[in-house]
C-alpha cells in the first residue's frame, strides 16, 4: 500500500465532517425525544423509559465523540512520518550516500585514470573504502525510510477504521431521531443504535490493537538499526575511513 498525503488529508476532513454531522445529530436527537414525551397523553412511566433510553444513547455518544477526539490528537503523525521517510529515502540521504558509494568505487575514480603510480595506487586506495562505509549509510537510511513508511501507513489504515465506524454509525442515530418522534420506536431505535455503536467501537478497538502492534515491530526494527548502525565492523578497518593517502 503505497501512501498519499493528499488521500489522507481528505480521510481526515471526512472524519471531521462526519465527527461535526454526529455532535449536531445527537443534538436534534436529544430535542425530538424531550419534545416526543412532553405531552399529556404520554404515561409517565413510558416518558421515563424513553428519556433514560435516550439518556444512555446520548451518554454513548458523546463518549465516543471524546474517545475519537483524542485518538485525533496524533493525526499529523502519519504526514510527518512519511516527510520523515522521503528524506531518508529516494533522493534523500539514502540517494546521496548511493552516489557517494557509486563514485568512490576503483572504477569510477577519474583521477587515476590520468595519473599513475604510486601515488595514484595510494590515494585509490584511501578512497575506495569510502565506498563501503557510504553503502553502510544507503543501506541503513533505506532501512529507516521503511521503517517510517510502514509506520505512516498503520497510520492511514487506523483512521481509515475511524471513518468506516462513523459512515456505518450515523445511519444508526439517524433512525433513532426519526423514531424519537415515535415514542414507541425511541426506545427500540436507541437501543438499536447502541448495538451498533458498540459493535463499531469492537472494530476501532481491533484497530488500536493492530495499529501497536505495528508500531511496536517497528520501534524494535529502529532499535535493531541502531545497535547495527553503532556497530564499527559494519565500515571498513571498524571505522570510518579516512579519506586521505
Amino acid at each position: 500500500m503505497a501512501f498519499s498525503q493528499t488521500q489522507f488529508e481528505t480521510l481526515i476532513e471526512k472524519i471531521n465532517d462526519k465527527l461535526e454531522k454526529l455532535t449536531k445529530d445527537l443534538v436534534t436527537f436529544g430535542n425530538k425525544i424531550n419534545g416526543a414525551v412532553d405531552h399529556w397523553y404520554v404515561p409517565g412511566p413510558v416518558a421515563k423509559a424513553v428519556v433514560a433510553a435516550a439518556n444512555k444513547l446520548i451518554e454513548f455518544v458523546n463518549w465516543i465523540l471524546t474517545k475519537i477526539g483524542h485518538l485525533l490528537e496524533g493525526v499529523v503523525a502519519p504526514v510527518i512520518l512519511f516527510i520523515d521517510a522521503n528524506s531518508w529515502k529516494a533522493k534523500g540521504i539514502h540517494g546521496d550516500a548511493t552516489t557517494a558509494s557509486s563514485s568512490t568505487q576503483k572504477f569510477n575514480l577519474q583521477a587515476p585514470k590520468e595519473w599513475k603510480g604510486e601515488g595514484a595506487d595510494a590515494y585509490t586506495n584511501a578512497v575506495f573504502p569510502q565506498s563501503g562505509a557510504a553503502a553502510q549509510v544507503a543501506t541503513n537510511a533505506n532501512s529507516i525510510a521503511d521503517i517510517l513508511l510502514t509506520a505512516a501507513i498503520a497510520g492511514v489504515a487506523f483512521y481509515g477504521a475511524i471513518a468506516a465506524f462513523l459512515i456505518q454509525f450515523i445511519p444508526a442515530m439517524a433512525a433513532a431521531i426519526a423514531a424519537g418522534a415515535t415514542v414507541v420506536g425511541a426506545v427500540p431505535a436507541a437501543i438499536a443504535a447502541l448495538g451498533e455503536g458498540v459493535a463499531g467501537w469492537l472494530v476501532i478497538a481491533g484497530a488500536v490493537t493492530t495499529l501497536l502492534g505495528v508500531l511496536g515491530d517497528q520501534a524494535k526494527a529502529m532499535a535493531d538499526l541502531k545497535s547495527n548502525a553503532n556497530d564499527n565492523s559494519a565500515f571498513p578497518k571498524g571505522h570510518w575511513p579516512v579519506g586521505t593517502a
